[in-house]
Formats: C-alpha cells, sequence, structure tokens
C-alpha cells in the first residue's frame, strides 16, 4: 500500500521539462503576435523622418543666438550635426551663431564678417539642412548653387562640403575652369549641389544643352564683393537671369558697405543683415593678430625676405608678391639660395591640377613658405599659417585685412609683417589707420645687422650662368615696375620715386632692362592750361592723326586681326624678318614697339590716358569666344582678373566714337 502511495504523489507532480516546453511554446506564440502587430502599426520611415522635419522645423521659431555655443544647440538632423562632430566642428563662431537661424528660418541674408571667422560653415549648414527638409533625391536635380570667386576657394569649399555632408545622400560637384568641359557636362544633371566659378556656370548654361536651374532653391555668393571687383558683375547678371525667381540667397563677404546699391544686382530680397565687425570697434583684424610693418628701400627688399625666412625655418609662411612674374622669378632663385625651409609657388598661370597640388601640399606641411600672389588672399583656409609677409605693398587697406586674414583665423595666433617702401609710408598707414587696422612700426635701423644676409652677388652668378633665369629676372623686373605704374592710388605708388638702377642690381641684373611705357611718360611734355578771356582753364586740344597714320594704323589692325582669325599663325608674306635674320624675340619686341606706337598715336589724338586705349592682347580678349589664361607668358600679368572669366561682352576696342569710325573707314 505505502508503494503505492508513493507512486501516486510522485505521478500527480508535473514534469518541469515538459512543462517549460509548453510555456516556451505557448511565449514564442505570443511574442510572434506582438511583432506582427507592431509591423503592422509600425510607421514608414518616410513619414518618421518627415515628422522628425516638422518638429525640427517647429523649433526654427525658438532659436535664441544668446544660449547658442554649439552646433548641437541648433535644431538640426541627426546627418548633418554627426558630419560636424566627424570634422571635429562643435564650437560656433560669431557669424555662424548669427547666420545659420535666420537662414534656417529660409530668409535672404546679406552677412560681413573678419576673415577667418568661419563663413563657410555658416552657409554650408543652412545649405544640407535646405535639402534635407525637402527629402532632394539626385532625380530633384540642382537644388543648391554655391558661387565662388576663384578656383582655390571654390576647391576648398566643396571639400569642407564634403566632410560636413558625408552621411547625407546628396550628390554634390565641383565646376571650375581648368577640366574638361564635356566630363563635366556628362555629370552636371545629377549633381544637387554644385560649387563652381562664375565664367565655369556662366559656360556651361550657354554650351550645354541639358543643363538647367528651374528647380534652384537656394544660391550662395561667398566672397561676393571680390565677384565684383574681379570684374564679374556681368556675368553675374547673366546668371542670375538664368535663375528662378522663388529661391532663398545667401550672400557672404570679409568686407562690405551697409549700401544696397552695389549689391542690388545679386537679386536679394528683404535680406537680414549681420554685420558681426561692427561690434570690434577698434579693429578690422582679428585680437589675436599681431601686425607690424618695416621700412626699407626697395633694393634691400630680396635680403630683408630671405634674412627672415633663414631666422623662421621652423615656421609656416605666406609671401605675397604683386604679379606672377615676381613669384615665378623669385621663387626659382631662392630655391637656388637653399635658406633651410621647403619652398612653394602658387599664381595663376599654373594648371588646375597644379594648384590644387600646391595647395595640399602646403596644407600638410608643419613648416613650410608659399610665394603667392593675391590668388590666395581671399577665403582660402591655410590651418596653422605663423606668418603673412607682404613683400609688395598692397592696393588698399581692404587687401592688406584679405591678405593678412591668412593667419590668425579661428582665434589661434598669428603674426604680419608689411614690407614698405619710403615713398608708400604715408599714404598706406593712413589707410591702415583709417580702416582701424592697428599696425607698429619696426625700425630696419634696429634690425641686428648680423642677421641681414646680402644675397645680390649670389643672384648675380645665378644670372651670368643661366640665360633663362636672366630672362625670368628681367620679365620680373618690367612686371614690378608696371603693377606700381598701373596703381589707382598715386599717393602711394609713385614710379617716378621708384630707384629703378639699384633695384636691377638687387635682382642680378647688371643693367636695367628697357621700359616702354615709362620711357613715354618721361618724354611725354606736361599739359600747359590755357586760360580763356572769361577765366576759365582749359586744356589744349590733342592734335588729330593725319591721313598717313590712319592708313599705316588701319594696315597694322587688319594684319593683327588677320593674325588672330587664323589662330595666330602670320601670313606667309610676313615671314621675312626671320628671312633677314632676326630672332623670333627680336621680332617680338619690334612687334611690340610697333604696336605701342600706334597705340600711343592714337591716344594723342583722342587726347586720353594711356590705361584706357586696351591693347591688342586686351582686344583679344574682348572678342566673345572661350579664351584660356593659364598657358599665357606674355608681357602682361593677369592676376586681378580670374581665368575663370570665359565670355565678355564687345566693347568699342579703340575708344572712338561711331564719327570717328566712319572717318577711319
Amino acid at each position: 500500500m505505502g508503494k503505492t502511495a508513493d507512486s501516486r504523489a510522485t505521478g500527480a507532480r508535473p514534469d518541469p521539462v515538459r512543462s517549460f516546453n509548453r510555456w516556451k511554446k505557448k511565449h514564442s506564440h505570443k511574442q510572434s503576435q506582438k511583432k506582427q502587430l507592431r509591423k503592422q502599426l509600425k510607421k514608414p520611415e518616410w513619414q518618421v523622418e518627415r515628422e522628425v522635419i516638422s518638429r525640427l522645423m517647429q523649433n526654427y521659431e525658438k532659436i535664441n543666438v544668446n544660449e547658442i555655443t554649439r552646433f548641437s544647440d541648433f535644431p538640426l538632423s541627426k546627418k548633418t550635426l554627426k558630419g560636424l562632430q566627424e570634422a571635429q566642428y562643435r564650437l560656433v563662431t560669431e557669424i555662424q551663431k548669427q547666420t545659420i537661424g535666420l537662414a534656417l528660418q529660409g530668409k535672404d541674408v546679406l552677412g560681413a564678417a573678419k576673415t577667418g571667422s568661419g563663413k563657410t560653415l555658416a552657409f554650408l549648414v543652412p545649405v544640407l539642412e535646405a535639402l534635407y527638409r525637402l527629402q532632394w533625391t539626385s532625380a530633384d536635380g540642382l537644388g543648391v548653387l554655391i558661387i565662388s570667386p576663384t578656383r582655390e576657394l571654390a576647391y576648398q569649399t566643396f571639400e569642407v562640403l564634403r566632410k560636413v555632408g558625408k552621411n547625407h545622400d546628396f550628390s554634390a560637384g565641383l565646376i571650375i575652369g581648368g577640366k574638361d568641359l564635356k566630363h563635366e557636362a556628362e555629370r552636371i544633371n545629377n549633381i544637387n549641389i554644385l560649387v563652381c566659378t562664375p565664367g565655369r556656370l556662366l559656360q556651361h548654361m550657354d554650351e550645354t544643352i541639358c543643363f538647367h536651374a528651374t528647380n534652384l532653391q537656394m544660391l550662395v555668393l561667398d566672397e561676393a564683393d571680390r565677384i565684383l571687383d574681379m570684374g564679374f558683375a556681368d556675368t553675374m547678371n547673366a546668371i542670375i537671369e538664368n535663375l528662378p525667381k522663388k529661391r532663398q540667397t545667401l550672400l557672404f563677404s570679409a568686407t562690405q558697405t551697409k549700401s544696397v546699391k552695389d549689391l542690388a544686382r545679386l537679386s536679394l530680397k528683404n535680406p537680414e543683415y549681420v554685420w558681426v565687425h561692427e561690434k570690434a570697434k577698434y579693429r578690422s583684424t582679428p585680437a589675436t593678430l599681431e601686425q607690424n610693418y618695416i621700412v626699407c628701400e626697395l633694393q634691400q627688399k630680396i635680403s630683408v625676405l630671405y634674412s627672415f625666412l633663414r631666422s623662421h625655418l621652423k615656421k609656416k609662411s605666406i609671401v605675397f608678391f604683386s604679379s606672377c612674374k615676381e613669384v615665378q622669378y623669385l621663387y626659382r632663385v631662392f630655391c637656388r639660395l637653399r635658406p633651410g625651409v621647403s619652398l612653394l609657388a602658387l599664381h595663376g598661370r599654373q594648371q588646375q591640377m597644379r594648384r590644387m597640388e600646391v595647395y595640399n601640399e602646403f596644407v600638410r606641411k608643419r613648416a613650410a613658405v608659399l610665394f603667392a600672389t593675391d590668388i590666395a588672399a581671399r577665403g582660402l583656409d591655410f590651418p596653422a599659417v605663423n606668418w603673412v609677409l607682404q613683400f609688395d605693398c598692397p592696393e588698399d587697406a581692404n587687401t592688406y585685412i584679405h591678405r593678412a586674414g591668412r593667419t590668425a583665423r579661428y582665434k589661434e595666433d598669428g603674426e604680419a609683417l608689411l614690407i614698405l617702401l619710403p615713398s608708400e609710408e604715408k599714404g598706406m598707414v593712413q589707410q591702415l589707420l583709417q580702416k582701424k587696422v592697428p599696425v607698429k612700426e619696426i625700425n630696419y635701423k634696429r634690425i641686428n645687422p648680423e642677421k641681414l644676409i646680402d644675397v645680390q652677388k649670389k643672384l648675380e652668378s645665378f644670372l651670368a650662368q643661366d640665360q633663362d633665369l636672366k630672362e625670368r629676372a628681367q620679365r620680373c623686373f618690367v612686371s614690378y615696375i608696371r603693377s606700381v605704374y598701373l596703381m589707382k592710388d598715386k599717393e602711394i605708388f609713385d614710379v617716378s620715386k621708384l630707384p629703378i638702377p639699384d633695384y636691377a642690381l638687387s635682382l642680378g641684373l647688371a643693367v636695367a632692362p628697357r621700359i616702354r611705357f615709362l620711357q613715354r611718360m618721361q618724354k611725354q611734355p606736361s599739359k600747359e592750361l590755357v586760360v580763356s578771356e572769361d577765366n576759365k582753364v582749359i586744356e589744349p586740344r590733342a592734335p588729330s592723326l593725319t591721313n598717313d597714320e590712319v592708313e599705316e594704323f588701319r594696315a597694322y589692325f587688319n594684319e593683327k586681326m588677320s593674325i588672330l582669325q587664323k589662330g595666330g599663325k602670320r601670313p606667309e608674306g610676313t615671314n621675312y624678318r626671320l628671312a633677314s635674320g632676326i630672332s623670333d624675340k627680336e621680332e617680338e619686341e619690334k612687334e611690340e614697339d610697333d604696336k605701342e606706337e600706334m597705340v600711343e598715336k592714337l591716344r594723342r589724338a583722342k587726347g586720353s590716358p594711356l590705361e584706357s586705349v586696351p591693347s591688342s592682347e586686351e582686344s583679344q580678349k574682348d572678342r566673345e569666344a572661350p579664351v584660356q589664361f593659364l598657358d599665357r607668358d606674355d608681357e602682361e600679368d593677369d592676376d586681378g582678373l580670374e581665368t575663370d572669366f570665359f565670355k565678355v561682352k564687345r566693347h568699342n576696342v579703340f575708344g572712338l566714337d561711331l564719327k570717328e569710325n566712319k572717318t577711319l573707314q
């Protein structure tokens, strides 16, 4: 009996393994049912994203500028914030704080801030957010247009865009001169964000059939004052005519006036003005920038530069020159002098790919010296630059501010040194003080003479051994004199006060090359004013052209035009000079003399200044055809005009009115 009772007791107890399996089966069934129910109730991704966007847009109106210190304080998408963090952008600058909120709200913005204040991110963040809000895809075409004045600045903007926007699905493209137009045309339709220069963009609008901007949401103009200064006003007007009127426009620059007249052509609609540097009442440059100037004679400048580089071997420096030919010659010479630091050169005559290589190489190096023209003065961000040297006096105070702005960026320390001639000191220092630029003088006499190294004898030795280098020195000499001669402010830039023979010696030249325009200026008698009976001052009339001179000028012009139309080849009948033993160079010089003589005659007949009559080279630029400036090696320097300027309208080349043209015919 006890046996059966025990067995009943054990039989009544449930099997734990079987019970667990039953519970597991039941639980997994319930879980699968819940999963299916959640799937049915779950919203699609696009709907979730749209709700996130609507929440962000509701927060745009709540932005309080005073409370913002980081990018994460703005109502931005997770993708943009992630890109900023990965690119090490966390804290906002003043221009970013003031601008991003207004741009997110869809307002047009006209922003000005000191150079190096972070204007690039101030427009790139709103650009990414604008397309994210619209859920833009490659099928929607071009959504944002970012126009920069120079290729280098466009390339730099594109690189920052790639870093910050890499988590988004938008496509971005860089359209600049110096690259294959057909290759760009094939891909331009699939680009959502286009970074470009004005000339190249207009060329695509003219020549690329399938390119259009009908869906454009935002136009960004970076360094807008520079775009206009470089002569792109007509180009910009033509571009804006092809853009939809319903769009948002952001305009940024380092130097602007409050007058909207200069910027009205850029079609801003009721813009919000952001003037960050107004708060800095006492300076137009960063407080972390130490600025000095030194006054020395023209013939001492090269030795001063070499001595400076020798005493700053572990520093990163940029040296600014006024022309390409100066950069080309002095770069080659300093490479031979071996100052003990890596040297690089950046100027407008380089091929586009070479420019990019130089830019990237200088950014990578910890200690290097970059010889550059003003092509590197605007907008380019060279990290960790310790020194900016202005070897040649800048055109005005604004150019000085932009050059000096390549250092002391983003609250870092930096130093700037301006080398002035005695004739330039008074006017330039006065301009800088008017612009609230605090510069201190370093007395040249107090510099330790042991640290000054005279390199003139070495240069003479180099030129004696190398004929090509000698020719480059001659071109450098003429180019510098011309740059001073063509400056507008004659109170600062007076070519008659330059010690020309001594300057030639300092370049290593035994004899100063002939400067035709200077010789003409010296020969030209000063105009005597005639006082009439009514006590009115009347300028004497310039003599008119004789019939022989008109015929001679017409024959010269017809010959030049025939050469241009045949792609630069001279007609068969004009090769007689070569047969008579005259070299190419002499022939070229003789042609230059003929050309300048003709222009001088025409100038005398018209009574206008020499600068108002364009040369035949300029007339070629005025023809409505694509022009490539990069590979030219003529006597004119085009540092001021950027090489992306492809199309210009025809002009009255010789400055004559219609009646005079008829008489010539």
